[in-house]
């Protein structure tokens, strides 16, 4: 468990997987996510990764009434081929529930969990039409680098986050 100033970001549990957060449904949150899937699927894959990989994600609570705002974390990545890895780099990644954008909450969340992290090397891959992500990867001071073809989901920026 990580806590912030507002946010309290806590690993999924069973509970989540059969009451899966509502903006996973939400085409317009998920439409820079790869669109939507099944909502307690999505959960039990984070389950999983938490397993398979040396971190997942987290969700994101709102300390002042527990309100779940959305997801922050890393995904693995090879590269190279830039496929999914246990043995990759850390790729940070956030969501939130559309009622909580511009709230600052995913600027907060990822900075405690890129803190948390504390990797030599870390990087965000952002959909170059994602102008909000791409506010938040420049309000953590990160950069783009280069564009890549993530597979399943074409090109993406990747944004690399200061050491």
């Amino acid at each position: 468990m990580i806590e912030t100033g507002r946010l309290l970001l806590r690993q999924p549990t069973e509970a989540d997987v059969a009451a899966p957060p509502a903006w996973l449904s939400d085409p317009e949150v998920m439409d820079w996510l790869g669109g939507i899937e099944p909502p307690a699927e999505v959960v039990r894959l984070w389950l999983e990764q938490w397993e398979r990989f040396p971190t997942g994600k987290f969700l994101v609570e709102r300390r002042s009434d527990r309100a779940l705002v959305g997801r922050v974390g890393a995904n693995y990545y090879d590269v190279e081929t830039w496929q999914r890895s246990p043995a990759g780099e850390p790729e940070l990644g956030w969501a939130l529930a559309r009622e909580h954008w511009g709230n600052g909450y995913a600027t907060e969340a990822a900075l405690a969990v890129r803190e948390w992290l504390r990797a030599p090397r870390l990087v965000s891959l952002i959909a170059p039409g994602n102008a909000r992500s791409q506010r938040v990867a420049e309000r953590l001071g990160a950069r783009p680098e280069q564009t890549v073809a993530l597979p399943g989901h074409g090109p993406h920026l990747v944004w690399v986050h200061p050491r």
